[in-house]
């Protein structure tokens, strides 16, 4: 199944966890560092949730998934160890709920990635349930490279961007100077940034020499 990769904003939209298990527990830790509401469906939990429920970082409700439960949440996921309930989550969403069913990710509306993030780069890499193996390995290709760049180069292109979009540039302009400051010189060369930075912030403010 070919699914659209997308980044999707999930701050303190209800997401509900039906399962309170060890798979149910790596998929609520995946979920946190983007903020969500969630809440977790099991008559009983695995000692990290519990932690977690006592910090008030997470909801729970003690009791077996009832159809209800799904109604006006934005991710549904049916981690329980028993596909016949994991299929009845499945059926009790709507079609326009994202549902991810961990023992059935061919059914799913969307899969977890294998995700890293640092200085503002995120990566994330699926490979549609055929091999989570895999998907970590190529995941730590990028990573290490990401690790190998420079966070003043990143802060760097942050600004050049803003700069360009926000001054009075040609399409064509914008075009040359974002390819430009890409090149390997600044990657790591602070005073080439530096000269290139005169430069962006020379024609932000003097937009006659634009037009030249």
């Amino acid at each position: 199944m070919t699914m659209l990769p997308m980044m999707v904003n999930i701050r303190n939209k209800k997401v509900i966890v039906i399962g309170g298990g060890k798979i149910a527990a790596k998929r609520i830790e995946s979920l946190l560092r983007f903020q969500p509401n969630i809440t977790v469906v099991s008559p009983v939990l695995e000692e990290r949730l519990h932690d977690l429920v006592k910090s008030d970082v997470i909801k729970h409700i003690a009791r077996p998934f009832h159809k209800s439960d799904v109604q006006g949440t934005f991710l549904v996921i049916a981690a329980t160890d028993d596909t016949a309930v994991n299929q009845r989550v499945k059926e009790s969403c709507q079609t326009n709920q994202l549902i991810n069913i961990v023992d059935d990710p061919a059914n799913s509306s969307f899969h977890f990635p294998a995700i890293y993030e640092k200085n503002e780069i995120t990566i994330a890499v699926t490979t549609s349930g055929i091999s989570p193996m895999l998907a970590k390995n190529l995941r730590d290709e990028f990573a290490a490279i990401v690790d190998e760049m420079d966070p003043e180069y990143l802060l760097f292109l942050k600004e050049v961007r803003h700069l360009v979009k926000e001054g009075q540039f040609t399409k064509e302009q914008k075009r040359i100077l974002l390819k430009e400051c890409l090149e390997e010189w600044y990657h790591s060369n602070s005073i080439q940034r530096s000269i290139f930075m005169d430069k962006i912030l020379d024609l932000y403010y003097h937009p006659q020499k634009n037009k030249r």
